[in-house]
């Protein structure tokens, strides 16, 4: 049991290692105040072993103004020197996308970046660290 706990704590801290990337954007589901997107990300797994995520919760800002927020609620194996990829669903509210245009349209242009922290559970309780999302262009 303690070898078998040993192995979950390293998967886990294992995903430290990994590089994520937002790699499309889909849109659905309009209505008449906010619509819904479906975010693609990869992770990819530098590691020996295996990587385990059990939660994931980002921002995407635009020009420093948090636009969506977001929560991925199940969890993610990443096998070792391998890449998966997840979908997570944020409804994005037409106000906060008209601050962004109108900021966008001032300046000529929008700088985008998502802010993220990675949580794992252990034996200890529950771990968390900053995760950088590249923006694949």
């Amino acid at each position: 049991m303690v070898l078998l706990s040993c192995s979950a704590v390293q998967e886990r801290l294992a995903i430290k290692e990994c590089k994520f990337a937002l790699t499309s954007v889909r849109p659905y589901e309009f209505t008449f105040n906010n619509f819904k997107l479906d975010f693609d990300i990869k992770v990819d797994n530098p590691n020996k072993v295996d990587a385990v995520l059990d939660k994931l919760k980002y921002t995407l800002y635009a020009d420093e103004s948090a636009l969506i927020s977001g929560t991925t609620g199940n969890g993610l194996k990443v096998p070792a020197k391998k890449s998966n990829n997840f979908i997570t669903t944020i409804t994005l509210e037409y106000s906060k996308l008209g601050e962004v245009l109108i900021s966008a349209i001032k300046l000529g242009n929008a700088e985008y970046k998502v802010k993220a922290t990675a949580y794992i559970q252990t034996l200890i309780g529950e771990i968390s660290y900053p995760v950088e999302i590249t923006l694949n262009k």
